[in-house]
């Protein structure tokens, strides 16, 4: 709503005044390496792309819907996103824009006037809906691993009215919180996008894995395999790159966070090791908060 306000006040000043105003490329980095961090960022702003492939079970018709969908919305954020950046860049200098701690205000400062201060409610209104997408989404991830045994039972489980991944949503929430408290947003990013891309990485090798493998199974969506390789090639430069051109202490961190989580793989995954006390606590859960386990075909 927020771009949608910025983009259409933008062409309105331009048609009245015809006036356009070109930066340079001054300051443009060229090195391949050095741009994976800008790709990190520009990949966060569309990274509603993955939200719609963790909710597939609960998505009618998916084999139309899922392309149909992601086809739409990506080709309406790529063209919103462009326009409102040629907007910002119109009416403010690169200077101006760099020095910004919020661009937006900054740009409705110069465009607006008074009537700027309807600009933040608009923006939260944009990132609560994004924050409520990705919550929604993420919490999936929690409850299908909880399907196959790899987190307590207790996030497999749904609310029985509302028939949601309850507890996988409130953990996620509780994540999210966490995530938050630094101050550093780039850093963050950066961090996630790089834990995000070996997963996905590691995703498109299981998905060409399981094509050659697995060929007979009936398939709802099917990926060409040049699409699969061309990915893969794409999470190796985004995993590697970023950690060669500006070597960080968060990624070292995120890669032993990734191996502790073999070490809990091994007990409680391969071993099956079982906690008498998790067992209460399941128990405890499932009646306080109504909840059910999820009768999802795992085989399926």
């Amino acid at each position: 709503m927020a771009l949608m306000v910025i983009t259409i006040i933008f062409f309105i000043q331009r048609l009245i005044i015809c006036f356009t105003s070109i930066h340079t490329k001054i300051g443009t980095a060229n090195n391949p390496l050095s741009i994976s961090l800008a790709f990190y960022s520009g990949l966060w702003a569309y990274g509603g792309w993955a939200s719609l492939n963790s909710v597939t079970e609960e998505l009618k018709n998916p084999k139309r819907n899922l392309w149909l969908s992601i086809v739409v919305a990506l080709s309406s954020v790529i063209i919103l996103y462009l326009l409102t950046n040629i907007s910002y860049f119109t009416v403010m200098s690169k200077a101006e824009l760099l020095s910004s701690d919020a661009v937006a205000m900054t740009w409705g400062e110069a465009v607006l006037g008074p009537a700027v201060r309807a600009l933040p409610i608009l923006v939260s209104f944009s990132a609560l809906g994004s924050a409520n997408a990705t919550i929604y989404a993420s919490g999936r991830y929690f409850t299908v691993g909880a399907r196959y045994g790899y987190l307590p039972e207790i996030f497999s489980c749904i609310q029985k009215q509302r028939l949601t991944p309850l507890p996988s949503i409130v953990l996620m929430t509780i994540l999210s919180i966490v995530y938050c408290i630094p101050s550093n947003i780039g850093n963050l990013i950066d961090f996630v996008s790089f834990v995000a891309w070996v997963f996905f990485g590691l995703t498109f090798l299981a998905t060409i894995f399981c094509k050659f493998t697995k060929a007979k199974v009936d398939r709802v969506i099917k990926v060409p395999i040049p699409v699969i390789i061309f990915m893969i090639l794409v999470s190796i430069y985004l995993v590697i790159a970023p950690v060669i051109s500006s070597p960080n202490i968060g990624y070292l961190v995120a890669l032993i966070i990734m191996l502790v989580g073999l070490v809990f793989y091994y007990l409680f995954v391969f071993r099956e090791i079982q906690l008498n006390l998790m067992k209460k606590i399941n128990k405890f859960l499932l009646k306080r908060f109504n909840l059910t386990m999820s009768t999802v075909n795992t085989e399926a």
